[in-house]
């Protein structure tokens, strides 16, 4: 299963169907990135580096044993959830976690008494130090005959292809997970004890037909991701004030430089670009134009050959470099997995991406495209209560540009 993120005609975290074998005798690589992400956790602490997904299902809830079933059934596809980063500060390397337990990572997530939504509340769910930094969090759905399910990770164990290609092979419709003894459903079972939540996070969503992101992208020609930014510019042109829409606003955008052959299921490997939102234009039409172009041609080569020939000593500010919000507003991604999702007969009819936010940058947002439903995702401080209007301004957007680019 290969992956590809960026712009363009490629653009997005995207996955694809083709199948694949467990991982075995596949290319392996250094761990520089991923070190410098443990690096950068340690010295900021409260900042967002955990990443994820949430996938809401139909159907009924599976129980802790069954979801553990399922991760020890998909480890010769992800044997990277039963491995760590262990060794000295800034030199840890990868290895298998001898006391590795599916059930240690399964999680029972109950909101009584949490006025938050549900899905705020989750991204603000941290993961163990102590083992490999993943969870599975199950979670009553909005009505009774729906649920949710999260996966989160930390940015040192997976950056978003990783997590997107984990989440495509966990919840793979074409892939049963063979039937557990008796326990299998409405029995109950023992939830692993989760980490102390945090409570510095907002999470704003808004959910759109995936037919209406497509449709604007075939009739302008433009990728996915192009229509993404552009309705998020013209947002962003609504959103702030006057005298700060004068000028481009500049966000950083990662994409993924993995090789066809490298492990999918693990670690870091991303290059980035930093994009100027033209929020000075006033023609939705013209503001889609200016972003095709500067897509048009994307560093992911010269990304590549850096991150190769990177030494140690610049394995910080070669981190540095993205993490800090110096020079641009925020930071903007899409993921896209393609192919049905289910779990035991449960469909997967919708899903969220829980995005890292870096402090220092206002915000961070995705577009999650799965089936036939689109979410765009706004992460940010909670002081910031204000970035809680980007979602209902982003669809609002994108319907005009729908009515610019009339197919």
């Amino acid at each position: 299963m290969t992956q590809q993120i960026g712009l363009g005609e490629n653009s997005g975290v995207q996955v694809s169907e083709r199948r694949t074998e467990p991982v075995d005798n596949i290319r392996e690589f250094t761990s520089i990135q991923d070190r410098g992400m443990l690096e950068w956790a340690r010295r900021r602490p409260d900042d967002g580096v955990v990443i994820g997904v949430a996938l809401r299902l139909r159907g009924a809830q599976p129980t802790p044993e069954r979801l553990a079933d399922l991760v020890t059934t998909r480890l010769p596809w992800l044997p990277a959830l039963a491995e760590c980063l262990r060794g000295p500060d800034r030199e840890e390397c990868w290895h298998p976690d001898g006391g590795f337990q599916a059930a240690r990572h399964v999680y029972r997530l109950e909101a009584q008494g949490d006025r938050r939504p549900l899905l705020e509340v989750i991204t603000n769910q941290p993961v163990w130090e102590d083992q490999p930094r993943w969870g599975l969090w199950l979670m009553d759905g909005e009505r009774p005959d729906e649920y949710w399910l999260a996966y989160r990770v930390h940015h040192a164990a997976q950056d978003g292809a990783a997590a997107a290609h984990t989440v495509r092979r966990l919840f793979d419709a074409r892939t049963p997970v063979p039937a557990s003894p008796e326990r299998d459903r409405g029995v109950g079972g023992h939830w692993a004890a989760a980490p102390d939540p945090v409570d510095g996070r907002l999470l704003a969503t808004a959910e759109v037909s995936a037919e209406a992101v497509r449709a604007v992208s075939r009739a302008s020609g433009a990728s996915l991701n192009d229509v993404y930014l552009t309705a998020l510019t013209g947002a962003l042109r609504a959103w702030l004030p006057a005298p700060d829409r004068g000028l481009p606003v500049p966000v950083r955008v990662p994409f993924n430089v993995r090789l066809r052959g490298e492990r999918a299921d693990r670690g870091n490997r991303f290059g980035y670009a930093r994009l100027l939102l033209p929020v000075e234009e006033p023609s939705a039409a013209k503001r889609l134009a200016a972003i095709v172009e500067q897509t048009r041609l994307w560093p992911r080569d010269r990304n590549r050959r850096l991150l190769d020939a990177l030494p140690d000593a610049m394995l910080l500010p070669h981190i540095a470099t993205f993490l800090s919000p110096q020079d641009a507003l925020a930071t903007v991604t899409m993921l896209q997995i393609p192919g049905p999702l289910a779990l035991d007969g449960s469909p997967v009819t919708g899903g969220v991406a829980l995005p890292p936010l870096v402090s220092g940058y206002l915000f961070s947002s995705v577009l999650f495209l799965h089936g036939t439903r689109a979410t765009v995702s706004f992460t940010a401080e909670k002081g910031h209560e204000h970035v809680r209007d980007l979602p209902r301004l982003w669809v609002r957007e994108l319907t005009a540009l729908a009515h610019a680019t009339p197919a």
